[in-house]
């Protein structure tokens, strides 16, 4: 399945993230490396989880059923990478005005960059798990010397948790 994910190559690794799992698959001439395989179950649920928090101690409670809903809306549309935390966490990051579903518009500051980086840290929501950069470097590590170059110049990003930008 993960093979169809690289387009015109036969070797690569595939970041796979979704709601509730991340997956690295590399893919060694069409075939995944089984051993290789890794995985962490924090994803995108987490980053919703996360944000949520981060918006309470912000001050913000929603109040409404459709709470997860929401946040998981604001997730997607206004969470980002930072590239330099140091310096977004000096600037609490650009502050965004979002509009509500009820008409009513929420102040999103430094939530928006620190939400999506419990798939790098997993430790700041208290998870055991290696992160993304990490689970990449370990799956390709465990592949042979020889092919190691290849797969660290091919990566392939899937899922809706890879999509924030600065990814």
């Amino acid at each position: 399945m993960y093979t169809s994910f690289l387009p015109g190559r036969t070797t690569g690794v595939v970041l796979d993230s979704g709601d509730g799992v991340t997956h690295v698959v590399p893919i060694y001439e069409g075939f995944a490396v089984d051993h290789a395989i890794g995985r962490m179950d924090v994803a995108g649920r987490d980053v919703t989880r996360w944000l949520r928090l981060l918006l309470r101690k912000e001050g913000t409670d929603l109040h409404r059923t459709s709470e997860f809903e929401i946040v998981r809306e604001i997730k997607e549309k206004a969470c980002y990478l930072a590239t330099n935390v140091v310096k977004e966490e000096a600037n609490e990051g650009d502050k965004l005005i979002y509009p509500l579903p009820d008409g009513s518009r929420l102040e999103i500051g430094a939530s928006r960059f620190r939400a999506p980086e419990v798939l790098f840290r997993p430790e700041l929501i208290g998870e055991e798990w290696p992160g993304i950069a990490h689970l990449v470097n370990d799956s390709i590590r465990k592949c042979d010397m020889d092919v190691r170059k290849t797969l660290y110049g091919s990566i392939i990003l899937s899922g809706g948790s890879t999509l924030f930008q600065g990814f």
